[in-house]
């Protein structure tokens, strides 16, 4: 008999619990599909939140205190950029998120002729 051959095969036998055990019951961290929370900066605040199949955006000139509620976001992009634009009639609100710094996202404004008239940095609030 091959001696190696089977004390291959009794340390794969009694390994194969112990990994099967390690790959079904640890936990699975998966990375969010988009940014929620409350983001902002010295004058603007601006919250993403889901709900109701539904992606929210709420933003706040906390220096005017004008505000704006927007509904229904569609994305594009790609895994490490994703882009999230909402319209406000002829206006496009768009911002733009990577998973690998989830605690800052890009706001951007569109004119309706394409002219961005606002783009910031906006850091995650620590509530």
């Amino acid at each position: 008999m091959n001696i190696k051959a089977i004390t291959l095969a009794a340390i794969l036998g009694l390994s194969t619990p112990t990994i099967a055990d390690l790959a079904i019951n640890s936990p699975v961290i998966a990375a969010p599909k988009f940014p929620t929370g409350t983001f902002m900066d010295d004058t603007w605040s601006v919250s993403l939140s889901f709900e109701n199949n539904s992606y929210f955006y709420s933003g706040k000139n906390m220096r005017t205190g004008s505000s704006l509620l927007l509904s229904g976001a569609t994305t594009s992009g790609n895994n490490q950029r994703r882009v999230f634009t909402w319209r406000n009639g002829p206006n496009r609100y768009q911002v733009v998120w990577r998973p690998s710094d989830p605690d800052v996202i890009r706001v951007q404004v569109f004119a309706p002729n394409g002219k961005e008239i606002l783009n910031r940095l906006l850091s995650q609030n620590a509530d």
